[in-house]
């Protein structure tokens, strides 16, 4: 087989498993797996959070990762096609237009993330001991926060500018809805609609890293989930704080 064919499929794989928000183990497992099987010999592949390289044989290709999200149905589509690959079910060509299919597959519509995100906000809004009008506001101010970090998102705005401004929106949102009289427990409504934007998947795979001996990968996905935390908390509470200011202290 062609190599340069084979490691080329093989970057672009790893490419949008680290784009997508898969933990380094899986990407490397999984590349492994497919160079194993197309090249009948041992391959290296090193991953750490903004890139990776492939060695197959004398030949090595790197690559860098600038951009980062998350996008399980990716993940899942490519744990499916690294599966059918091992098991002899697709060629090599068959697989390659798999993944372009696959990278270029839309997301989810636009309106029904939005309107999932409220829902979300909504009910953990409930569960932090809010009532049905404190869910109501956490409604209203995650639709508006998911429109506005798409739209940065869209423009690739950064990541920390991004979860920082969402911290701004969300915080100024719920307190314009408070003081119109929809909800009574701001603590709830803040803590709900802030939800979305918790690094928790981040974290998640940041801890799968460091229990697998990745340590370098999992410390920088450790350190950058820490960042977003430290970026939204700090953008809900400079705004909270400069709101209270300005109604005399009387925002709580």
């Amino acid at each position: 087989m062609d190599l340069d064919k084979i490691i080329n499929f093989v970057t672009d794989t790893g490419r949008i498993l680290l784009e997508s928000g898969a933990e380094t183990s899986r990407i490397e497992d999984t590349l492994k797996r497919i160079t194993n099987y197309y090249c009948g010999e041992e391959s290296e592949t090193v991953v750490v959070l903004t890139g990776f390289f492939v060695s197959i044989g004398t030949t090595t290709k790197t690559v860098r990762v600038n951009k980062r999200t998350i996008n399980l149905d990716k993940v899942s589509k490519i744990n499916m096609l690294s599966r059918d690959i091992t098991s002899g079910k697709v060629t090599l060509d068959e697989a390659i237009e798999r993944l372009n299919k696959i990278e270029k597959s839309k997301p989810y519509p636009l309106i029904l993330m939005t309107f999932a995100v409220a829902v979300s906000c909504a009910f953990f809004t409930l569960l932090s001991g809010g009532n049905l009008t404190d869910s109501i506001n956490s409604f209203i101010t995650g639709a508006i926060m998911n429109l506005f970090t798409w739209l940065m998102r869209k423009y690739n705005i950064a990541n920390f500018i991004v979860t920082f401004s969402g911290g701004i929106i969300i915080s100024l949102m719920t307190i314009v809805l408070y003081k119109s009289g929809i909800g009574t427990n701001i603590n709830a409504m803040i803590t709900g609609a802030i939800m979305p934007l918790v690094p928790g998947l981040a974290i998640t795979n940041a801890i799968r890293d460091i229990i697998a001996g990745d340590y370098l990968s999992g410390s920088a996905r450790m350190f950058d989930a820490v960042v977003a935390a430290v970026a939204l908390a700090a953008g809900a509470g400079i705004s909270m704080y400069l709101f209270g200011n300005m109604s005399g202290g009387e925002l709580l």
